[in-house]
């Protein structure tokens, strides 16, 4: 199973940014292909919040129009969805507390122990060196 992170949605959905093209290629690949890929909640939170965030888009999207893209995504799409469940809580508390685990990655390591659990093997995302640690099978960074 497949799944991305936030950051290749939002260069997919940035026309102006650099990593659009390669960006959208996987995203278009997900939508070819929805029966092997799987999007977490929390990738879709962050996606909402950043479609609306007027740093990261010069044209950022109204309300109804950063929900659609979640909606699409989530209803339309055909693509699985999976989200953090209470089980995964130990396996969540395990990483934080190793003395050299760093706090900014808490979302991250979330994010891939939530994956991992729903059967994620391959995950698409510029910030590979985040995940490289996640137990996924495959880490890429298809921008770079």
């Amino acid at each position: 199973m497949n799944s991305l992170d936030t950051n290749i949605l939002i260069y997919a959905s940035n026309r102006a940014a650099p990593e659009h093209s390669k960006a959208f290629a996987v995203v278009a690949t997900m939508l070819a292909h929805p029966s092997e890929w799987i999007i977490a909640d929390q990738v879709l939170w962050e996606f909402y919040k950043a479609l609306r965030h007027p740093k990261i888009l010069q044209k950022p999207r109204s309300p109804a129009q950063a929900a659609d893209h979640l909606r699409f995504l989530r209803v339309k799409s055909g693509i699985a969805c999976c989200a953090y469940e209470t089980p995964h809580f130990a396996d969540v508390l395990k990483c934080l507390e190793h003395p050299r685990f760093p706090y900014q990655r808490t979302h991250d390591a979330l994010l891939g122990i939530t994956l991992r659990r729903h059967g994620v093997t391959t995950f698409y995302t510029r910030n590979a060196k985040d995940f490289s640690d996640a137990g996924l099978t495959k880490v890429i960074n298809p921008i770079d």
